[in-house]
């Protein structure tokens, strides 16, 4: 085969052991990589389990690459990781950029899946049919790049390394899995998944080449990428690619600020209101202030990882979300020195930045409306207060404190134990934090944002500029229109055809940076490059089925393990009351009426269930 190297690593910690699946290429063309080759590999693994739970040892964690990577494809470095999630009901599917993707590959790998409990901490040490299991004792409660230095000494420098913090090892339902050290699988909790399995560390190395039907072709849309985006930069040096290329996501701040779309003081503003704070998000002060050398992924021509100017020894700058949900969010718009540090104590105890902000906000919201006291918290929290916010961070990774004890345990259980009257102060969907991007002001995303599998992520559809862009739309054959701030039958069309693309993208592990309608390659080239990697000869449809399938698989797993719909939440029929988002809302008759829509184009039924006939015809 082409592209592929044919096995699977399942990894059994309760036993020791590991087996080898071999795989053909019927099994690729239909499961391919990816968030759908780990879809398809947890069904598999599952299918005789009833009644586990995220933390038991029978729930598998499924690491999957695609078949661009490991031979420098730009953009081709994603790892998809994929598990029953302990933050939320139902699967989750995060990703990660960086290098162990592509190594999982050249150690002869397509996936890694990993089930059971080790009866100790463990290093899961991987080097082509070989694996390890090594003691992790001296390195649990050790912070990450702690770590991670340690391994690097002890292992090699040719290794890549997935790990978790204390936050997984003590269970924190948000907490992550880092990778090398500057990059984050982050949603879903999936670092408590390894932390139940005593997991501290997965390192992988190898020296295994792949193959693909026709490199040549690949590399020369590969460096004709490199060259179009280059002029398109020089042409437009302001544009979104331009941006990312010369201030990482942090340079959003300024554009999402102007357009009412950077979260503040628990998402009930778009902007902040002072001009002192205004002046900390500018794109200048980016410049000068914060960002520092460029911190590509491997063979990256976008080059959106940068690194902390002002404290290089940070793990990485912060970007956009993170910065936005532990700065203006929760009232540090002026302090982003403090947004960052505390950005950066999250990466290194092993904590998702996004539901951490989200948390703390929420906290900081109910005791300004006073619906939560000081005798009931044991302190007092008001927005801006940067020492609290730090003092949270480790007493929810620690679980040190009442308050951080219940925070670790995530939203739901702590508003059930902090009474009914908080619980429409937060901006959570089935127990996933909200990221930064407003929904009244983004109703589009807003309404992906309710909707599984992965609630609140917002990087499974295209925003809601795409619905008045003409060349974007034609590219999907759709010759419809839809507002930026409408929710019509048009923009959950336009949706669900962003949302299958995405899924694709994800199914194939590329970097959406890269390989987003219109960002670097046509859709003709991302076919041509796949075709030349594999040699498959799918069309665009077949790229699209590719999609689909990921979805409705991905969401019958979700449904079947516990995983609903959420309901409209009241918050987001509130005008936004002031700054350049002003009176933006979604009308709750708008949402259930695109509910509706929804649920019929994708072949679910009026439940939201999967219909039988779905299910067939993407053989699943």
């Amino acid at each position: 085969m082409y592209g592929f190297q044919g096995k699977i690593l399942v990894i059994d910690l309760s036993r020791g052991t590991f087996e080898i699946l071999h795989k053909d290429e019927t099994y690729y063309r239909k499961y391919i990589g990816g968030g759908l080759l780990c879809a398809g590999l947890y069904e598999e693994l599952t299918a005789d389990l009833e009644g586990f739970s995220a933390f038991s040892p029978e729930n598998p964690i499924i690491f999957a690459t695609g078949p661009l990577a490991g031979n420098r494809v730009c953009g081709a470095t994603r790892v998809n990781v994929l598990s029953l999630a302990p933050e939320s009901s139902g699967i989750y599917l995060s990703q990660a950029g960086g290098e162990f993707g592509p190594n999982l590959k050249r150690a002869g790998f397509d996936a890694l899946a990993v089930t059971g409990k080790s009866p100790k901490p463990v290093i899961l040490a991987i080097d082509g049919n070989s694996v390890q299991f090594l003691d992790a004792e001296y390195l649990w409660g050790m912070d990450r790049v702690l770590s991670h230095e340690r391994l690097m000494s002890d292992l090699g420098e040719d290794c890549c390394i997935a790990s978790i913090g204390p936050a997984g090892e003590n269970l924190v339902r948000h907490a992550n899995i880092m990778f090398e050290p500057d990059h984050y699988a982050g949603r879903g909790g999936l670092g408590a998944v390894l932390g139940s399995k005593q997991v501290k560390a997965v390192a992988v190395k190898g020296d295994q080449n792949i193959f693909f039907k026709n490199p040549e072709t690949v590399r020369a849309l590969n460096r004709k990428g490199g060259l179009k985006l280059s002029k398109a930069i020089k042409k437009s040096p302001d544009s979104f690619m331009g941006i990312l290329g010369k201030l990482g996501t942090f340079g959003l701040l300024e554009i999402n600020q102007k357009a009412g779309n950077l979260p503040t003081r628990n998402f009930n503003s778009g902007s902040p209101g002072d001009e002192k704070a205004l002046s900390r998000l500018t794109r200048k002060a980016a410049e000068t202030d914060f960002v520092g050398n460029k911190n590509p992924c491997r063979n990256c021509f976008v080059a959106c990882k940068k690194q902390s100017r002002a404290n290089p020894e940070y793990t990485s700058l912060a970007e956009y979300e993170s910065v936005a949900l532990l700065g203006p969010n929760i009232g540090l718009e002026q302090d982003l020195e403090t947004s960052l540090a505390a950005c950066e104590l999250c990466n290194r105890l092993g904590l998702d930045t996004i539901s951490t902000g989200n948390l703390i906000a929420w906290l900081m919201e109910c005791f300004a409306k006073g619906v939560i006291t000081e005798e009931v918290l044991g302190f007092s929290i008001h927005f801006g207060e940067g020492p609290k916010t730090m003092q949270l961070i480790q007493d929810m990774t620690l679980r040190k404190s009442e308050m951080g004890n219940l925070l670790a345990d995530g939203i739901d259980k702590a508003a059930a134990k902090l009474g009914p009257d908080t619980k429409p102060y937060h901006r959570f969907v089935k127990g996933i934090g909200m990221p930064a991007h407003l929904p009244r002001k983004k109703p589009g995303v807003g309404f992906g944002y309710l909707h599984g599998p992965n609630p609140n992520d917002h990087m499974k559809l295209e925003h809601d500029w795409i619905g008045s862009d003409p060349s974007s739309l034609k590219a999907f054959g759709l010759e419809i229109r839809s507002a930026p701030d409408a929710l019509d039958k048009n923009k959950i069309k336009i949706a669900r055809a962003t949302q299958i693309y995405y899924a694709a993208m994800d199914a194939l592990s590329l970097c959406l940076f890269v390989f987003a309608p219109g960002n670097v390659y046509t859709l003709e080239e991302i076919i041509e490059m796949l075709n030349a990697a594999t040699g498959f000869d799918f069309r665009f449809d077949d790229l699209m089925e590719i999609g689909e399938r990921a979805i409705q698989l991905q969401r019958k797993l979700y449904l079947h393990l516990g995983g609903t719909d959420e309901e409209f939440l009241s918050f987001l029929g509130n005008e936004i009351p002031e700054g350049p988002s002003k009176g933006a809302r979604i009308d709750r008759n708008d949402f259930y009426q695109a509910r509706k829509h929804y649920y019929t184009i994708m072949g679910w039924d009026e439940d939201g269930r999967v219909l039988e006939e779905t299910l067939k015809k993407f053989e699943i």
